[in-house]
């Protein structure tokens, strides 16, 4: 058995390998490895319309925030192509915006496409400029996709 847990504040990846262990050892560790993943929320809504759990919604053109909020509701609904493709609208008006390669990024990532998450995660950083929460976010999508670990 192998649990890893991503540790936020120090920013490290716990990895525990047990072998031979005793089923009263189990819910402890259980309980652990769930506290970790509580602060591992990709892809539910939390405090706004998107889908990410950090955004930089002051300065979102309305035609933007609109094709977001529609990938949003696609993406939520398991339309993943779909949630692309609007996605795909938005880069097209505004080619420089990260929460949209971020969101791309999480599209991906939930379809198991590793290298295209890695990419886009790394592109919406490139251009992120004050945002430090969703470079954050960013890079634990590229952890996750470095990893394999499909949410």
């Amino acid at each position: 058995m192998q649990i890893r847990w991503y540790h936020r504040k120090n920013k490290t990846l716990l990895q525990v390998a047990i072998s031979g262990f005793k089923p009263l050892l189990l819910l402890p560790l259980s309980l652990l490895f769930l506290a970790g993943c509580a602060q591992f929320n990709l892809g539910q809504p939390t405090g706004h319309p998107g889908v990410l759990p950090v955004a930089d919604s002051q300065q979102i053109p309305a035609v933007i925030a609109d094709l977001l909020e529609q990938a949003d509701q696609q993406f939520l609904q398991g339309e993943y192509n779909e949630s692309l493709a609007t996605l795909e609208r938005a880069v097209r008006i505004k080619p420089r915006y990260a929460e949209v390669w971020s969101r791309m990024a999480q599209v991906y990532l939930h379809q198991g496409k590793f290298p295209q998450t890695r990419q886009h995660a790394e592109r919406s950083n490139s251009y992120i400029k004050n945002n430090q929460d969703l470079k954050y976010f960013n890079n634990k999508l590229i952890h996750m996709a470095r990893e394999g670990i499909q949410p």
